[in-house]
C-alpha cells in the first residue's frame, strides 16, 4: 500500500543570530541540518519558514520569542533549600547543570542563585526562552520521508 505522508525530510544551511547581531549557531562550514518536517524537530518559526521555501531558495527571517523557544516562564523556576543540596559550594550562578525530575529524566537547568542561608534558584526555561531570533536560510533539498519501517521491506501478504 503506498505511503501519501505528507512529511518531508530537509536539509537546510542556517545561521541564527539574537537582535544585537551575535551569531547563536550556524551550520557553515559543517553539516547542514536535517529533520523530518512535522515532528517538532526544530522551533516552529523555523519550520514555517522553511516550508515556503523551494531547493536552493534563500530566506532571512525574524522569529518572536512564541515563535522559537517561547516565553521565559516563572513556573519553571525552582527554589530549594540550599542546606539540602549536597556540595552546593560547587554551584556556580549562570551554570547550566543536569537536575533529576520527579519522574526520574534529568532536565537542563541554569543555576540562577545560590544562597548559603537561603535558596538556591534552577531556572528549567530554555536558555533561548523570551529572545527574539533571526535566521538565514539556505535550502539544500526537501526529500519524502520514509519511515524506516518501511524500508525493512515491503512484504506483500495474501
Amino acid at each position: 500500500m503506498a505511503d501519501f505522508s505528507l512529511k518531508h525530510v530537509v536539509t537546510v544551511h542556517y545561521t541564527g543570530s539574537f537582535d544585537d547581531g551575535e551569531v547563536f549557531d550556524t551550520t557553515r562550514g559543517r553539516t547542514p541540518l536535517t529533520y523530518v518536517e512535522g515532528n517538532h524537530e526544530v522551533v516552529p518559526g523555523f519550520e514555517a519558514a522553511v516550508l515556503s521555501m523551494e531547493p536552493g531558495d534563500t530566506k532571512k527571517v525574524h522569529l518572536e520569542p512564541k515563535e522559537a523557544y517561547g516565553e521565559r516562564t516563572a513556573a519553571l523556576l525552582y527554589y530549594m533549600p540550599t542546606i539540602q543540596i549536597p556540595n552546593y559550594e560547587d554551584l556556580v550562578p549562570g551554570e547550566m547543570i543536569y537536575l533529576m525530575n520527579a519522574e526520574g529524566y534529568q532536565q537542563l537547568a541554569r543555576v540562577v542563585k545560590v544562597e548559603d542561608d537561603g535558596d538556591t534558584i534552577f531556572d528549567f526555561n530554555h536558555p533561548m526562552a523570551g529572545c527574539a531570533l533571526n535566521f538565514e536560510l539556505e535550502l539544500i533539498s526537501r526529500e519524502p520521508y520514509v519511515p524506516e519501517a518501511s524500508q525493512e521491506g515491503d512484504e506483500q501478504h495474501a
